[in-house]
């Protein structure tokens, strides 16, 4: 039987700021999806250079073998619950 370790993150609203550097310019944008503090969210067209800076801090943590479990979004910072084998 497999035997897990956990952890919670958090990341805030300027840490993601940070991550995301100048966004990249393309005439054709991509589609991407907004969330808002109630865990709502949708897609649209619309450009959203924070989408990019949130996958970057996701994958820091899944270059050291966490898989992320689960995602809640509040008003200014993101919580995130990961695992990974022992």
């Amino acid at each position: 039987m497999d035997q897990w370790e956990y952890d919670i993150t958090t990341h805030s609203a300027e840490e993601i700021l940070a991550a995301r550097g100048a966004p990249a310019e393309t005439e054709e944008q991509p589609r991407v999806f907004y969330c808002n503090s109630d865990g709502y969210c949708f897609f649209d067209r619309a450009p959203n250079p924070y989408v990019q800076a949130i996958i970057g801090v996701l994958n820091k943590r899944g270059q050291e073998g966490w898989i992320l479990v689960q995602v809640a979004l509040r008003e200014r910072d993101m919580i995130c619950f990961w695992r990974r084998k022992r």
